[in-house]
């Protein structure tokens, strides 16, 4: 069986840095427990034919990296989300440090740091633009500075910049 893959409902499945084995019916308050005592980001892939549609359990439709997926969210009680990318005969089910729907700019520093920081470096780079004013000189260093600035903030103040 594949690591980190549940392959059947009554089947024994390791789940990634666990040491113990499940042999129970699969179920998404089943899943969504084990899942949370791990840290966020550890994937799970499911087959679809495993779980209920988990937007007959609760979940909201929502949006993700792979906007060409279908998405799903369920806010945890303690701020985090568990978020459901859909694929054709798979769901692919992580933890969330922080649910965008509650903390955006958390979801973004915490969850997506690559592109937490590749806003910033665009937000540098157009106060550089910006406080460059008009001499085209002064405007490409200006925004070439910015630009650096800001990918050294979002590295800084996202996952990254803390590990």
């Amino acid at each position: 069986m594949e690591r980190g893959s549940w392959g059947g409902c009554h089947r024994k499945a390791k789940i990634p840095g666990t040491a113990h084995v499940i042999g129970m019916k699969l179920t998404w308050e089943l899943l969504i427990k084990h899942l949370s005592e791990h840290e966020p980001g550890v994937k799970i892939k499911v087959p679809k034919d495993r779980l209920e549609h988990p937007l007959k359990v609760g979940f909201r439709k929502s949006v993700g990296l792979r906007f060409y997926r279908r998405n799903y969210r369920l806010t945890l009680p303690d701020g985090r989300c568990v978020h459901v990318e859909e694929t054709r005969r798979h769901y692919l089910v992580h933890v969330d440090a922080r649910d965008p729907g509650v903390s955006p700019i958390g979801h973004l520093r915490e969850d997506a740091p690559g592109l937490w920081t590749a806003l910033c470096a665009g937000i540098g780079m157009s106060a550089g633009l910006l406080a460059g004013g008009k001499d085209q000189k002064h405007r490409g260093l200006a925004s070439a500075l910015g630009a650096i600035l800001g990918l050294l903030i979002g590295f800084l103040t996202g996952r990254w910049g803390r590990k």
